[in-house]
C-alpha cells in the first residue's frame, strides 16, 4: 500500500513564523486579534468553505510605511508541495468559478488562493485599500531538508481584489 503523503504545515509555519519573530516583527497567530476592524471583517466574510464568519488567516500582521500608510499582511501556510497559487489561464489567483462564484476548491486548497481571500474580507469590510497576502507551503525532499516557495500578492481596491504577484 503506498503510503500517503503527509503535510508539514506545522514545520512550514515554524520556519516562516520564526523569521517573523526574528526581525521583531509584531505578528499575530491564528486567533489572536490583530485590530477589531480586520477581526469583524474576517469574522463578518463568507469563510473558505462557504460557511459564515471565522476566517483565521495562519499569521497576520500590520505594518506602517515610511508615510505613514499602515499595510494589513495576511499569511497563509500549506504544507505541500505544488501548493502554493492556482492561476487561472490568464495568470490571475483563480479563486471564481466560470461563473462568478467562489471557488472554495482553490480557496482551501492553495496558499496564496487562501491569503487573497482573507485579503479580500479586509477590502470589502475595512477601511483599509492596499493588503498584502502571502502564501507559503513546502515539502521535505529525500534528504528530509525542507523545500519551500512563498508568494507575495498585492491586493488592492485598484487591482479589484484579484491580487498582483
Amino acid at each position: 500500500m503506498a503510503k500517503s503523503v503527509q503535510s508539514i504545515e506545522p514545520n512550514i509555519a515554524d520556519l516562516a513564523n520564526g523569521w517573523l519573530k526574528s526581525y521583531n516583527l509584531d505578528y499575530k497567530l491564528e486567533q489572536e486579534s490583530l485590530n477589531t476592524e480586520i477581526d469583524k471583517a474576517l469574522d463578518d466574510y463568507f469563510t473558505k468553505n462557504g460557511g459564515v464568519g471565522g476566517n483565521r488567516p495562519d499569521a497576520k500582521l500590520l505594518l506602517r510605511d515610511k508615510n505613514l500608510n499602515y499595510y494589513p499582511i495576511l499569511i497563509e501556510y500549506k504544507g505541500y508541495k505544488d501548493k502554493l497559487v492556482k492561476l487561472d489561464n490568464d495568470k490571475q489567483v483563480e479563486n471564481r468559478t466560470a461563473n462568478n462564484e467562489p471557488n472554495f476548491k482553490n480557496i482551501n486548497a492553495f496558499a496564496v488562493n487562501g491569503a487573497v481571500h482573507y485579503a479580500n474580507a479586509l477590502l470589502h469590510h475595512t477601511s483599509y485599500t492596499d493588503i498584502i497576502a502571502i502564501g507559503m507551503t513546502g515539502y521535505k525532499d529525500e534528504t528530509d531538508k525542507i523545500q519551500y516557495e512563498i508568494g507575495v500578492y498585492y491586493v488592492s481596491k485598484t487591482n479589484l481584489g484579484a491580487g498582483k504577484r
